[in-house]
């Protein structure tokens, strides 16, 4: 989820435990509150932006209260919420770990395939340039917010499925940087870059043909790829390693962010 539709599902949620309209400026007081500094000005657009979805109603000059299908994101997001953190308790051990690669491939094949099925050209151009900028940091230092992650979340906001859209938010939240973190040190040594951006390149191109097979396809082969990594590790004697890094890294901890190469 990028920080625009973030912002925007924290304003329903504020939509929704708010007895009355929520004006612009005190929107902008309360995301503030919750870590999301934004200028007034960009509240706006992004209330405006809500109301052309439908997910708002402008009330005069008071503000805006929820249509019923903001009603519906805002009680989706708090439920997606509350699984990825249960999730995140969940993966103990290697054997989860390996559980939550294969239960991402499920998902996140199927939300590939659903995407392939009528996209748009305007998020085709941002899959092109998330391929374009993996291509350039290749090699490069650590970057907070990797190309690599960022590709698979732009391929979930594709998806007109919305079950398969929670589902794949809840295995790709936040919440989960813990353990993507122990991921990207297995991976690291296992996995070439370079692999890794032609894989996400094999997606992209049948998304771009309208392939929903070829795109489901690819990006269970992506997946593969990973597991069959994580499995080569284990076996060759890091399975104590990856349990005493899931043991070690705390939970929610905002250091644990590296390279995120998947």
């Amino acid at each position: 989820m990028n920080d625009r539709e973030g912002a925007m599902l924290a304003l329903l949620q504020l939509m929704s435990a708010s007895s009355g309209p929520l004006g612009t400026r005190n929107a902008q007081r309360e995301l503030a509150k919750r870590g999301r500094e934004l200028s007034e000005s960009s509240v706006s657009r992004l209330l405006r932006e809500m109301d052309a979805r439908g997910w708002t109603v402008p009330v005069g000059a008071k503000g805006r209260t929820l249509a019923g299908e903001g009603r519906r994101r805002a009680a989706e997001a708090v439920l997606t919420h509350r699984a990825s953190d249960s999730l995140q308790h969940a993966v103990r051990d290697t054997k989860d770990l390996l559980d939550l690669l294969r239960a991402r491939s499920a998902v996140e094949s199927a939300v590939a395939g659903d995407a392939a099925r009528a996209p748009e050209e305007a998020r085709l151009r941002g899959l092109r340039d998330l391929c374009d900028q993996h291509v350039r940091v290749v090699g490069n230092a650590p970057m907070i917010e990797q190309p690599g992650l960022r590709f698979h979340r732009a391929i979930v906001e594709m998806s007109s499925n919305r079950i398969l859209k929670v589902a794949a938010e809840m295995m790709l939240a936040p919440h989960l940087d813990r353990v993507e973190a122990v991921l990207d040190t297995v991976l690291a040594t296992r996995r070439d870059e370079e692999n890794v951006v032609a894989e996400h390149q094999a997606v992209l191109d049948r998304i771009e043909r309208r392939d929903p097979a070829g795109a489901e396809e690819a990006m269970r082969a992506h997946f593969e790829a990973m597991i069959a990594a994580v499995e080569t590790s284990i076996v060759g004697g890091n399975e104590v390693l990856v349990q005493r890094l899931l043991d070690w890294v705390p939970d929610g901890d905002q250091s644990t962010k590296s390279v995120r190469q998947y």
